[in-house]
């Protein structure tokens, strides 16, 4: 029977591995605030190559200290799109050799350096620039308080293994599975998965293995088990977040569990020569000091890393036929790849607030394109002669419509989701500009319907337009086909002076044109040169057009609002 001490001692392990993961996701969240465009940037510069998507992987995965992160974020770049999968491939590799910079930092910090000296000084510092004005200022105390929370965790945690005594039923259990082998390495490794699987944080996981190893209740042998079990078990997070994606997402996922899966087979193939020479290198690193309480999470360190940069430099060169294995894997359905979903995850131990909003940019800039798109078939619609022609063109506008309002649900209810989260106030304006940008480009959607329908009943009347109707009508549409372009142009690009006055320029462009055709509209229809019916559905277009650049102007707005 379990008695209430080892109750105590199980509570006081899991609240200091709960300070250990706090202090990570504030650490996190805060890192992704005080970066913010500049991360965007590190996206951005992403070309095919597939080293240079390695350095990305390994840049951001280092920055925002969570390879699950990176991986769900790919996941959903994949899904929606933004990346492709030998992108996606290259970055995931980066971002499995960008983890490893926890566990040195656990390693300088909560073994070789005594923390506690400091930490009392470091949270003196954070507070300051907690109650400063300015959401930067908050952000570096935040990442201060984190980086203290964190190594108290790890601190609390060191303390409280060796208050367990030999009967606990942790090390009853640890004891029973070790001495039998190469299967008691699998069954640690095992142990290592399904801890991740709970925790969600291979670091985390990580941390505590360094711990348990530093506190001699596991051997060095055992514990890199876990290290690879572990790493094979943070590649489930993806996973789970492809379950609602598409396939090309599902790619990526499945991709990411078969580099680590293969890495793991091919390690305990050689385990025993490449612990033999990582123990060597690190006792070398310890300067011989076998007592060194600094020995063990150096070994198990430099084990995690050279693992991980060993497997990527085993496979870079085989991202093409991996690829190809996952497109035998998981087929594509038809058409699948010009239907990206865009769809939000959230875990209890994962906060990337800077990347969902930039992946819901993203998206934001593709339905802005989509209407431009559904607008260009406007005049194409206006002057076609022939009925099957015409019944294309309206099938294909219906068609982009539904899309339209299935793009607004989405995005509006991926942003809603992000809402939910704690948020600076710069990236709930973002938030709030993002709803309004929205609403605008599908009522863009609903404008260029409109106008099909007004083409439609004006056809049905047999009201043709005359030469010059339809001259002018083809100078209107063009303005309003260059203010739709500067809106994507002002979508896909970051914040610049004088965003606005080139988009107010065409707008006033569009109402002076407007005003000025219907006036010679009512001329005309004065002067008998047509009937009542021709000027009305004339007018109707007229309108229609100006309403549409109404809606324009007020995403170049609210982009502008957005990006102060």
């Amino acid at each position: 029977m379990v008695s209430f001490s080892y109750i105590i001692d199980l509570l006081t392990i899991l609240g200091s591995l709960m300070l250990f993961l706090f202090g990570m996701k504030l650490m996190s969240e805060a890192m992704q605030s005080i970066i913010g465009k500049r991360l965007k940037q590190l996206f951005s510069g992403l070309v095919s190559n597939r080293f240079k998507a390695i350095v990305t992987g390994i840049l951001i995965t280092g920055i925002i200290q969570s390879s699950s992160a990176i991986t769900v974020v790919l996941v959903s770049f994949v899904n929606a799109g933004i990346f492709s999968l030998t992108q996606g491939l290259g970055i995931m590799m980066g971002a499995n050799i960008g983890t490893t910079v926890t566990a040195w930092l656990v390693t300088f910090f909560g073994f070789k350096f005594e923390f506690t000296n400091i930490l009392l000084p470091i949270l003196g510092l954070s507070l300051p620039l907690l109650f400063l004005h300015g959401a930067k200022s908050r952000s570096y105390g935040e990442l201060i308080l984190g980086f203290a929370i964190l190594f108290l965790g790890l601190q609390f945690m060191k303390n409280s293994l060796p208050n367990i005594d030999e009967s606990s039923p942790i090390v009853v259990f640890i004891s029973s599975i070790a001495g039998h082998g190469l299967g008691s390495l699998l069954l640690f490794a095992l142990s290592g998965l399904i801890i991740t699987l709970i925790i969600q944080s291979s670091s985390a996981t990580i941390t505590l293995t360094f711990v348990l190893c530093a506190n001699g209740y596991i051997s060095f042998e055992a514990a890199a088990a876990m290290i690879l079990g572990e790493n094979l078990g943070t590649t489930v997070t993806a996973n789970v977040a492809a379950i609602v994606a598409n396939r090309a997402a599902k790619r990526i996922a499945l991709g990411h569990t078969l580099f680590n899966l293969f890495g793991l087979i091919w390690v305990f193939i050689l385990f025993v020569p490449i612990i033999r020479l990582t123990e060597n290198i690190a006792l070398w690193i310890a300067g011989y000091n076998h007592s060194s309480e600094y020995l063990i999470p150096v070994g198990l360190s430099l084990f995690h890393t050279s693992f991980n940069i060993l497997n990527t430099i085993l496979l870079v060169g085989f991202i093409p036929i991996l690829q190809k294995i996952l497109e035998k894997l998981i087929l594509l359905r038809p058409n699948e790849k010009k239907n990206f979903r865009l769809r939000y995850f959230k875990s209890r131990f994962i906060a990337v607030n800077e990347v969902d909003i930039m992946q819901a940019h993203e998206q934001i800039s593709y339905f802005g394109r989509h209407v431009a798109n559904m607008f260009s078939l406007i005049p194409l619609y206006l002057t076609e002669k022939r009925n099957v022609k015409i019944e294309k063109i309206q099938k294909k506008l219906f068609k982009l419509e539904d899309d339209s309002d299935n793009l607004d649900r989405e995005i509006t209810d991926y942003i809603t989701r992000i809402a939910e989260n704690d948020l600076s106030e710069a990236n709930s304006r973002k938030i709030r500009a993002m709803l309004k940008i929205t609403d605008d480009l599908e009522s863009i959607a609903d404008q260029c319907l409109q106008m099909e329908r007004t083409i439609r009943k004006k056809n049905e009347a047999k009201a043709w337009f005359t030469q010059e109707m339809r001259d002018d009508l083809s100078v209107l549409f063009l303005l309003v086909k260059n203010t739709l372009n500067t809106m994507n142009e002002n979508l896909s690009r970051d914040y610049r002076p004088g965003i606005l006055s080139k988009a107010t320029e065409n707008e006033l462009k569009i109402n002076e044109m407007r005003d000025k055709l219907i006036q010679s509209n009512r001329q005309r229809l004065e002067a008998g040169e047509y009937n009542y019916k021709h000027a009305s559905f004339y007018a109707e277009l007229l309108n229609q057009c100006e309403k549409l650049a109404d809606h324009v102007i007020n995403v170049n707005q609210a982009i502008a609002s957005n990006s102060k």
